[in-house]
């Protein structure tokens, strides 16, 4: 590493996905630092795919920015995850960037926006939205649906994040260990479950303009799966804020989000058959998809949901 630069590391987790890795890839490759800044990429393969492999030892030979290609044996999003934070915590690196493989920054400044407002806000945690776009052939609605419309302004100071697009400090993942919890291992809302870990210890997180693109897959663009991602995302409220807060804490807090999610869930329907408006209706189907998750995860029930890759 240059004397007087700061190491950024910009982590990729990918599972049978060589096309979309390469795109992305080659937009982290064009990725413009300051001259305090040094970046490196690290691709970790849940897959053990030699075509992933390949696609990470091509755009290394050409990239200005050096990538780093791990696998990752142990299946599910979670090992994957914390395979980037051993790898980084091993370095010298003192920011590690969580991007998907479906995803590309939306200018070549993405990552030096992060880490500027980092410094500004005295941040421990910064993150930004994600703006989808279909996959050839995806519906309008199921677009519209996935991220809907993006609340946050410039500075707002939040506790709810995921790792989509996320920069973490190093002091923060030097504390919270095991960063991510194996109890989701395959079932997603580890990324919720290490947010509420951050918020108890203290550390502060806050939005900035600095969004990246998803291609949504056509082959997720139906009823079904949003209802099942509703059922497995209101499991995983439950189950994260019972693994850290008293028995009672956590009972009364997700027995209000319940009431609260089956009520806008009855509300969105009734306002989508009423528009003739299927987004609206779809959206009140994952609530009220959600409000059963929710009570689920006082019994155990789980949903996989990473059995199933989508993308290529």
């Amino acid at each position: 590493m240059d004397k007087g630069s700061t190491l950024t590391t910009i982590a990729v987790i990918t599972c049978n996905r060589p096309t979309w890795l390469k795109r992305l890839l080659l937009a982290l490759s064009k990725q413009v630092a300051s001259d305090s800044t040094q970046l490196d990429i690290l691709v970790v393969d849940n897959a053990c795919d030699p075509a992933t492999e390949k696609v990470v030892s091509e755009i290394n030979t050409h990239s200005a920015i050096p990538v780093t290609y791990q696998t990752e044996p142990v299946k599910g999003i979670v090992a994957a995850r914390n395979r980037c934070v051993t790898h980084f915590l091993a370095t010298e690196s003192q920011n590690l960037i969580f991007i998907d493989d479906d995803e590309w920054p939306s200018d070549e400044h993405w990552a030096q926006n992060l880490i500027d407002k980092k410094q500004h806000y005295q941040a421990d945690i910064m993150t930004s939205h994600v703006i989808s776009v279909g996959e050839e052939g995806t519906p309008e609605w199921a677009v519209d649906l996935i991220y809907g419309k993006n609340p946050l302004v410039e500075g707002d100071q939040i506790t709810t994040y995921y790792t989509n697009n996320l920069l973490i400090s190093r002091h923060v993942l030097e504390q919270i260990s095991p960063a991510f919890d194996m109890r989701f291992a395959m079932t997603g809302a580890s990324d919720y479950h290490f947010a509420l870990k951050c918020t108890q210890a203290g550390f502060k997180a806050f939005y900035t303009d600095a969004p990246v693109i998803e291609e949504f897959p056509k082959s997720r663009a139906t009823i079904k799966w949003f209802l099942r991602r509703g059922f497995r995302s209101g499991i995983g409220y439950t189950r994260s804020h019972l693994f850290e807060e008293s028995k009672s804490t956590a009972l009364m807090r997700c027995l209000f989000m319940a009431g609260v999610r089956f009520a806008r869930g009855i509300l969105y329907c009734l306002k989508g058959i009423v528009t003739l408006n299927k987004t609206t209706f779809v959206d009140g189907m994952f609530r009220f998809c959600s409000f059963g998750g929710t009570i689920a995860g006082f019994f155990g029930i789980k949903h996989e949901e990473y059995n199933t890759i989508h993308g290529k």
